[in-house]
């Protein structure tokens, strides 16, 4: 993820200097003749990342139960826009998740461009789309457009696919419901961040009077829309520094804080940051490597189940799970109570129509649980499941290991229920590997190597936990190229 001119300039003069302590003047002249060239480092890493993909691609091809793939779009800081494929497969007993291709996009991102990108690299490296248990994108029209869309192309290809909406994408859109009240002190917070905030005058008093008032905090947090944690990490800061910021704008002279002296206002305010903090806990689980779809629709199921909880609670007037608010010394009244109920009961409803039951196999997640009478007769998965209820040695393994592992070592034993259970399994839930390449990628073609025009191969170096072959790349290597 550095500049190729950092062999030349940074590791060649400090691996001298340390040979030339060591060993001596003559050794460390000897290193002249190490090739460190920019055009050098460049084919170095290109071998090492064609090894990479060589690897991955193989893995691919040798799944016993098939693969699912991520993929998602964005443009670089000079305008251009990378596609980038991550790809889940099994390995050795084991979970693979690896970059399977990144490719930009030259003029248009329609969903049939994608997927003749997406197509010519399947075609060229030989891999099958009737493998493709799980294709997982975000919610762009071009991903899911029903007609034209990629998943449109890829379900014409490979019909069994299942496809799957992002679910942190999801569960953020369900997250923005709010009650007219609600919202209005939502739309409040932000205008008071931006007053402090976007004066560089105001931000250096605001920070000075939190100095002197010994605040735990010396600046408040931007809201940005995009930035889905934002709205609970802004509204939980000012709700923190409500005190100092009452004073400020004493000082100001400005109508906030007929805001900040109001108590409804104040109850509203520690409310959105209670809930905004479980809900941004819940898209924090959701993020992170090696999540399932059962395990989300486990979690989902005990989410819901807390807001029929609260919903009693806040009708009985208990407000101990909300412990922000519940410190408060007042109270909320019937008006903030009725509107709190109904924002819980809202974002119920919005998780039930963004999250309908998703189909996977009863015994995917916890086969001990599950009536052999549930699952599809004649196809031997009944008679496995009874076998497999009463094996000790599979109960104390499943306790052991996640349930991809454990199905993958039950494949010799009960091999029909591991056949349906691993490929659901295998589906990835999101696309934070995608995300999280973005990241990685901003920091390759920075402002600083806007010209980087391919930073495929230093990209796949950069991400990857596959190690390259390096014995294999060196042997086919020639020593003295001029004997």
């Amino acid at each position: 993820m550095m500049a190729h001119t950092i062999a030349e300039s940074l590791i060649m003069p400090a691996a001298k200097i340390l040979v030339r302590q060591v060993i001596g003047e003559e050794a460390a002249a000897k290193l002249d003749i190490v090739p460190l060239s920019n055009n050098t480092v460049k084919n170095r890493i290109e071998e090492m990342s064609v090894d990479i993909a060589d690897q991955v691609i193989a893995g691919v091809k040798a799944s016993k139960f098939g693969f699912s793939i991520q993929l998602d779009e964005s443009t670089d800081v000079t305008k251009c826009c990378q596609l980038l494929v991550y790809v889940r497969f099994t390995q050795d007993n084991s979970v693979k998740t690896e970059l399977l291709m990144s490719q930009d996009l030259p003029s248009t991102t329609r969903g049939k461009d994608i997927f003749n990108v997406v197509n010519d690299f399947f075609r060229l490296n030989d891999l099958d789309w009737g493998k493709l248990v799980g294709c997982t994108t975000d919610g762009a029209p071009s991903m899911l457009g029903r007609k034209s869309g990629f998943t449109a192309h890829v379900k014409a290809v490979s019909p069994h696919t299942t496809i799957v909406h992002c679910f942190i994408h999801r569960f953020a859109l369900c997250a923005k419901v709010l009650p007219p009240n609600m919202l209005s002190c939502l739309q409040r917070v932000i205008k008071i961040v931006n007053f402090v905030k976007s004066s560089a005058l105001n931000t250096r008093l605001f920070k000075r009077l939190c100095d002197d008032l010994s605040s735990d905090h010396t600046c408040l947090l931007y809201y940005t829309e995009v930035r889905w944690l934002s709205r609970g990490n802004a509204t939980r800061r000012l709700f923190e520094l409500r005190e100092e910021l009452l004073q400020f704008c004493k000082e100001k002279n400005h109508d906030f804080q007929t805001d900040l002296e109001s108590k409804e206002y104040i109850l509203r305010l520690a409310y959105l940051a209670d809930i905004f903090e479980v809900l941004n806990n819940f898209n924090l689980w959701l993020q992170g490597p090696n999540r399932t779809v059962t395990e989300f629709i486990s979690k989902l199921g005990a989410f819901v189940r807390k807001l029929d909880l609260w919903i009693k609670n806040v009708e009985n007037n208990s407000y101990g799970m909300f412990k922000v608010m519940d410190a408060l010394e007042n109270k909320p009244n019937d008006d903030i109570s009725k509107e709190i109920v109904c924002h819980l009961s809202q974002l119920k409803t919005e998780l039930m129509h963004y999250f309908p039951d998703f189909a996977c196999c009863a015994y995917s997640t916890n086969p001990f649980f599950v009536d052999p009478a549930d699952v599809p007769v004649g196809t031997g998965e009944q008679e496995e499941l009874i076998d497999i209820q009463a094996d000790e040695t599979a109960k104390a393994k499943h306790k052991e290991c996640c349930p991809i592992n454990f199905w993958l070592s039950m494949v010799s034993s009960y091999p029909t229920l591991a056949c349906h259970a691993v490929p659901q399994l295998l589906i990835f839930p999101s696309t934070w590997e995608c995300e999280q390449g973005f990241s990685a990628m901003v920091t390759i073609k920075s402002k600083t190597r806007n010209r980087l025009v391919a930073p495929g191969h230093d990209f796949r170096c950069a991400v990857s936990k596959v190690i390259p072959r390096i014995d294999q790349l060196v042997e086919k290597k020639q020593i003295h190229p001029s004997h």
